[in-house]
């Protein structure tokens, strides 16, 4: 073989295995890798998010919230489920306790993401202090998390940070432009129309992972969405939980256990 099919041969084994982007993307610095994010969001999660907060923005107008306090809940909260749950019972007219339970309860899973999403970033290597950590954090969306567990396999764990500032700013601002939109277009559109998009961030999100690389996770939206049905004759609303801490867990021992058997090399 000469040299010249060598690097060839090289070339193709380094770009099979995703080696050649991860060192195009090392080349970059954390501007670039910000500017890059911005792009990646103006690309379809910002849109899918801002159409999402306007359906939310029409059922907080119709619970009677007013204009601030839309624009507040989706500066404070920032998640959706957490979001309807408080515009649920405010209509209702439950207490303050009663709401702020609710709406920490619903947005309980963002702990985890935050967990997960803190060790992708290796927030510990680069020295913020704890107000900057909480900072950053509140701008931590699913699609941000989703988005960030997409782009670990192209870019080095030292710009992952970066990445996710330009990311999550980027669907923030349109999120909170959202919620603006739907306040007023309530007038102009049916509110059933306004309602239905609310559900595009949760079909972006499962196309996202559905295009995962790690077999797992499109294991775990697999069997959770076939669970979920089954189990909701019986347990009513907490199928959905129970079908996704089944079928994440039972996705989870797949990769850790029975996918390892199928790569271990033979003695």
């Amino acid at each position: 073989m000469s040299r010249k099919d060598g690097l060839q041969c090289a070339y193709h084994l380094l770009r099979g295995h995703g080696w050649m982007n991860k060192i195009m993307y090392f080349r970059l610095n954390a501007s670039q890798t910000r500017r890059n994010a911005m792009i990646d969001a103006l690309r379809a999660p910002c849109y899918a998010l801002c159409l999402t907060m306007a359906g939310f923005s029409t059922i907080a107008r119709e619970s009677g919230f007013d204009f601030m306090m839309a624009i507040a809940t989706s500066l404070g909260v920032w998640g959706m489920p957490g979001q309807v749950a408080f515009a649920s019972l405010y209509s209702a007219g439950a207490s303050l306790f009663v709401i702020f339970v609710a709406v920490s309860l619903a947005n309980m899973r963002m702990l985890l993401m935050v967990i997960s999403a803190a060790d992708m970033m290796q927030l510990k290597s680069h020295n913020l202090s704890v107000w900057k950590r909480v900072f950053w954090m509140q701008f931590l969306a699913i699609t941000a998390w989703a988005h960030l567990g997409f782009v670990q396999q192209k870019y080095p764990s030292h710009l992952l940070l970066p990445y996710y500032q330009g990311f999550s700013l980027t669907i923030f601002a349109f999120g909170i432009f959202g919620t603006v939109l739907g306040f007023f277009l309530i007038d102009l559109l049916p509110p059933e129309l306004l309602r239905i998009v609310i559900f595009v961030t949760p079909i972006y999100i499962l196309l996202l992972i559905a295009n995962a690389r790690q077999k797992a996770n499109r294991l775990a939206v697999v069997l959770g969405g076939t669970l979920s049905p089954l189990f909701f004759p019986f347990v009513g609303e907490w199928a959905i939980l129970l079908a996704g801490v089944i079928g994440g867990s039972l996705a989870s021992l797949y990769g850790r256990f029975i996918a390892k058997w199928h790569i271990e090399p033979a003695t």
